[in-house]
């Protein structure tokens, strides 16, 4: 196979001029303009100067175009958050929620024709968001500076945030180190992995919205990074395992109707040396974790009862990834790199095995983030 393509985001910085335009019409200089889109990626700056979302059209081939950045009118930090899930979606997909970890609040994105735009920015009664989860007209983020998470009612009509009011809850101590929230499938129980405790917490919801119980467990691994959710309210939490060389391993678990969680299996090794960041395809069956240090992506198999299986782990052509993210379709993989500031684009074969295909490099120092819409 020939070396995979790479374009410099950079490159096409007179795109999109004003920070906060759209492109007009895609780029044709690369051919891709008489193409649709196959599907757009989104990730985030973290900018301390000006948080924005960058915009990137996928084409059929694998190749990337920007297809604008757009100001959140908040603040990052600059540097990496420790997180999975910096973006969110609505359900419909016709919303983009971001985090602004420097300035503490939220901001949310009408997503149309000519690129994205913003509805609201409200403020939270946490410190340093790191990750958003959405369901239904629920938002909630979790605070790594103050250990608690945060709700929002959602107004679709409007794209405007509302407070939940008792919705600020501590996690399970202090110092936890949170990675990432999310919302099970009914949208009824909040999950959240704590990297410093090795804990596991979810908080049960009443029918506003709030939080009305809260349930730690020990998770099979140490430092709980990234997960996802799989099929019959099962999922898959990635563990660094400290940063232990070869240490890394990944576990299943299954969260019961009382929002208490069941291991179903773990710890499996995941032959890398810091598992951080986890997502599956659209059917539940094959989950793949990036491991930071050793340049790493393992593929793994899923049964219908959760248990896992280690299929291949193959080194990643990016510097240091930071993130992942499955194509709607299941056919392609994407992953945001900390190392050289890029996404690499992956085609998805049988089995869980990767075809590199494109690199779009040049991004911000801070990214951080990556979702497909």
């Amino acid at each position: 196979m020939k070396n995979p393509v790479k374009l410099s985001f950079t490159a096409f910085a007179f795109i999109s001029l004003i920070p906060g335009v759209g492109l007009a019409e895609p780029d044709r200089r690369f051919g891709v303009g008489e193409n649709p889109a196959a599907e757009t990626v989104y990730t985030l700056s973290n900018d301390p100067a000006g948080n924005e979302v960058l915009a990137f059209h996928r084409y059929g081939d694998g190749q990337m175009a920007p297809a604008g950045r757009f100001a959140t009118g908040g603040t990052g930090t600059g540097s990496g958050l420790g997180n999975q899930g910096a973006l969110a979606l609505s359900e419909n997909a016709r919303y983009l929620f971001a985090v602004n970890a420097g300035s503490n609040d939220l901001s949310v994105f009408r997503i149309g024709r000519d690129g994205l735009e913003l509805t609201d920015r409200a403020a939270e009664e946490g410190a340093t968001p790191v990750s958003v989860a959405v369901s239904r007209n629920r938002v909630y983020v979790v605070n790594s500076g103050d250990d608690s998470v945060f709700g929002f009612r959602f107004d679709y009509r409007t794209g405007k945030l509302r407070s939940l009011p008792q919705s600020h809850q501590k996690l399970s101590g202090d110092g936890t180190a949170p990675a990432q929230i999310s919302f099970d499938r009914t949208g009824d129980t909040l999950v959240v992995t704590e990297k410093a405790t090795n804990k596991i917490t979810t908080f049960s919801l009443k029918e506003n919205g709030s939080p009305e119980a809260r349930h730690s467990i020990d998770s099979a691994g140490s430092t709980p990074f990234g997960f996802a959710f799989g099929k019959r309210d099962q999922f898959f939490v990635s563990e660094a395992q400290g940063g232990a060389p070869n240490g890394a391993t990944v576990s299943s678990y299954q969260l019961l109707e009382d929002g208490t969680v069941q291991l179903i299996d773990g710890a499996v090794a995941a032959g890398q040396t810091a598992a951080c960041w986890l997502a599956t395809t659209p059917t539940g069956r094959i989950a793949f974790t990036a491991d930071t240090p050793a340049n790493a992506i393992s593929a793994f198999s899923i049964d219908a009862a959760g248990h896992l299986s280690l299929l291949h782990t193959r080194a990643a052509e990016e510097n240091r990834p930071t993130d992942l993210a499955v194509s709607t379709d299941g056919r392609m993989l994407y992953a945001l790199s900390g190392g050289d500031h890029s996404v690499g684009v992956y085609r998805i074969l049988k089995g869980g095995a990767l075809q590199k295909l494109r690199t779009l490099d040049g991004l911000p120092a801070g990214v951080t983030g990556l979702v497909v819409r």
